[in-house]
């Protein structure tokens, strides 16, 4: 994020001193207040988009508005010296570069962990260990990066992901600096405008090829690493080579800001195209949008125009007027402190912020932002004189201490169970919690099965059951294993991915070759319910999150469109086609579960004892207000209509009196926010098993008496 210090460009009062240390007597660049005013909007749109204010869904664009603003300051700076005195510092390039990031850095750090250890779970605080390990050694977008995943922790869960965007800018750092130095030296620019163009091109290049994850080249040339960078939107994302060019945008930005616009009025005009670009951005984009890749020209552009017309009269003036410079000089300790403030906040409430909480955080963001600036990033990073100051090696060395000081414990807690000692939690739950950040696994309804098999039985080939859908039909194999498999000798069957593999369906997502998948289930479970003419069909999905992503394999055919009733009703018609496939046998469908209203329950319970909550009422839903009802309902009225069709409820389970629970007498429902646990499953089962051996029972008899 924000990343060149604004002493570099502009005075404060005393410095400049002969009694100041020789660190901060440096050449001095001409002073530009509209930067600083457009850090204003960088930070604000970022802080706004993760308060999740309306209207601000494309807000993560003030990163690589930030990014450009590094390209340029760094560049400028770095030419400007060799140019200036024929060489290049590094020690005290690096030296300003530690005093300016990680004096705020660590103790946001330090606070963080002293939040986390007070609030989070043992299987939140063990990864948060990770998180910090990494974030102390500018890594940490590797960090994230590696999870990525289907079960991957959700994000209001990790209180330094905003670090990844440092780590991002301190690689660029040690980088940038050698090349440009290296090629800044020559007697002509030629060379470094070449390298500045190749370096731009291949990485946006780069950003686009590996956005699905399935670059031809990478697979023919290093198919080592192809599974590696598979996850293509999280690799563009998080690591620096694909975010090179927005860097390369910036420093492009040093040799255009005097001459570029020379009239006032073009110059002005430049100013409104580049704050209406970052505007459109700003208010446009969303997390569905592919990013960066091509996209983030669009808002890095803006601010390269931004930048080169930003002592414009009209605009630029408004830019570098008092209140947004000062909310620019403020940025990086506001940026460091906003996302922890929002992720704690919304980890103790347990719920969604409404106006309020929004308006208080973003307040308490701004107030502790400047706290961090005033009392810790400025003094550190310009002491006004010798006395205040310390030599290099001796904040160096101070710095290196500190970041002990937070490693070992950071070690310690991701390398251990999370310290659960921290705890109170009932005894059923701590029995459920043996490795905490399994739990989501381990406890998971589905666990131990393959999406493709037998779950039961199965040495005749024959099924007395067979489930097809998702991971929301393997959640039921559990408690169809247990109650039903084992002790009535039920052959039971199971064809499921992350689809609806319903006649001419498929998912549209890039990840994986859905097209492929997806009918594949379906002649899976064909096969088998083709050899067992009494089979009951057992048909589950997480239908409301499938439709989001469903597509049809018939380009010309009408698509499921949204988790609307509409998109539900399609999905009949479809269930009408694979009906026509199964004959007489009997088809169940399963209606969407309720969910427990947050991604980790689990974690209510086994939270630290510093602070009690109350989770029987923070783990319930009122099922008026759950998403997934009239798609439910829609199921239901579609069962009652057809003969042959039965619809079971998870509702009727896990609701009663419009209130729908995640816990009951020490068990958790739910391995995360919406799938059921081994627990959950067995109560699902244990709840219809008499109307599921029925139906199996009475295929039976009107298959004998045919």
């Amino acid at each position: 994020m924000c990343a060149c210090p604004a002493w570099e460009n502009k005075r404060r009062p005393g410095e400049g001193s002969q009694n100041q240390p020789r660190i901060l007597r440096m050449h001095r660049l001409k002073y530009m207040a509209g930067v600083d005013g457009l850090r204003a909007i960088a930070v604000l749109s970022v802080v706004l988009f993760h308060l999740g204010v309306s209207g601000f869904s494309g807000g993560f664009v003030g990163v690589d508005v930030f990014f450009v603003i590094s390209g340029f300051l760094i560049t400028r700076l770095i030419v400007s010296e060799v140019d200036k005195t024929g060489g290049f510092s590094f020690s005290n390039f690096y030296s300003r570069r530690v005093r300016r990031l990680f004096p705020a850095l660590f103790v946001t750090l330090l606070i963080t962990t002293v939040a986390a250890f007070v609030l989070f779970s043992p299987q939140h605080f063990q990864r948060f260990g990770g998180e910090l390990v990494y974030s102390i050694f500018s890594a940490s977008n590797f960090f994230f990066w590696n999870e990525s995943g289907y079960f991957n922790t959700a994000s209001e869960f990790k209180p330094l992901l905003h670090t990844w965007s440092l780590s991002v800018e301190e690689q660029f750092y040690l980088v940038w600096p050698v090349m440009l130095v290296f090629l800044a030296k020559r007697k002509t620019r030629t060379p470094l405008f070449l390298c500045l163009s190749l370096a731009f091109a291949l990485s946006l290049f780069a950003s686009f090829v590996m956005s699905d994850g399935h670059s031809d080249v990478l697979s023919a040339w290093m198919p080592k690493f192809a599974a590696l960078f598979s996850d293509g939107p999280g690799t563009i994302f998080f690591l620096a080579p694909f975010r090179i060019f927005e860097f390369a945008i910036g420093a492009a930005s040093v040799w255009l800001v005097n001459g570029a616009f020379k009239n006032p009025w073009v110059k002005e005009l430049a100013c409104a195209i580049g704050l209406a670009l970052i505007g459109y951005s700003i208010f446009w984009f969303s997390e569905k949008t592919l990013f960066p890749s091509y996209n983030a020209l669009i808002p890095c552009v803006g601010a390269a125009l931004v930048i080169c017309s930003s002592d414009s009269r009209f605009l630029g003036g408004v830019l570098s007027s008092k209140i947004p410079v000062f909310v620019g000089l403020v940025s990086y300790s506001v940026y460091l402190v906003h996302w922890p403030i929002i992720v704690f906040y919304k980890y103790y409430t347990m719920g969604p912020l409404n106006a309020v909480d929004q308006l208080v955080l973003f307040i308490a963001c701004m107030v502790l932002g400047y706290i961090l600036y005033r009392f810790v990033e400025t003094p550190l990073r310009a002491p006004r004189t010798k006395k205040e100051g310390l030599s290099q090696a001796a904040f160096g060395l101070a710095c290196a201490m500190l970041a002990m000081v937070l490693v070992l414990p950071a070690a310690s807690i991701w390398a251990s169970d999370g310290w659960k000692w921290r705890t109170d939690m009932p005894s059923e739950i701590a029995a459920q919690l043996k490795d905490s950040k399994q739990f989501h696994v381990d406890q998971y309804g589905g666990s131990g099965y393959q999406y493709v098999g037998w779950i039961s039985g199965g040495e005749s080939g024959v099924a007395d059951m067979v489930l097809i859908g998702d991971s929301h039909a393997l959640q039921y194999a559990t408690g169809l294993d247990s109650l039903i498999g084992k002790p009535l000798g039920k052959n039971i069957f199971i064809s499921a991915s992350s689809c609806i593999p319903l006649p001419g369906m498929t998912r549209v997502t890039p990840d994986l070759d859905w097209d492929k998948l997806c009918p594949g289930v379906l002649e899976t479970a064909m096969a088998v319910i083709n050899k067992s003419p009494n089979a009951v069909v057992f048909l589950a999905e997480a239908w409301d999150g499938q439709l989001r992503v469903s597509g049809t394999l018939n380009p010309k055919a009408p698509t499921p469109g949204a988790n609307t009733v509409d998109g539900y009703k399609y999905i009949t018609g479809k269930i009408d086609e694979f009906r026509a496939l199964l004959g007489t046998r009997e088809l169940v469908v399963v209606g969407n579960v309720p969910g427990a209203g947050t991604v980790d329950a689990i974690s209510c319970f086994s939270r630290p004892s510093f602070i009690k909550y109350d989770c029987a009422t923070k783990l319930s839903q009122k099922e008026e207000s759950i998403s997934t009802v009239p798609g439910n309902m829609v199921l239901k009225s579609y069962a009652s209509e057809r003969q042959g069709v039965t619809y079971i409820s998870p509702y009727e389970v896990f609701c009663t009196g419009g209130l729908c629970k995640s816990f009951s007498e020490g068990e958790a429902f739910y391995s995360d926010g919406f799938h059921l646990s081994k627990a959950g499953s067995k109560k699902f089962v244990e709840h219809y098993k008499s109307v599921l051996v029925q139906k199996m029972e009475a295929s039976k008899l009107v298959n004998a008496s045919m």
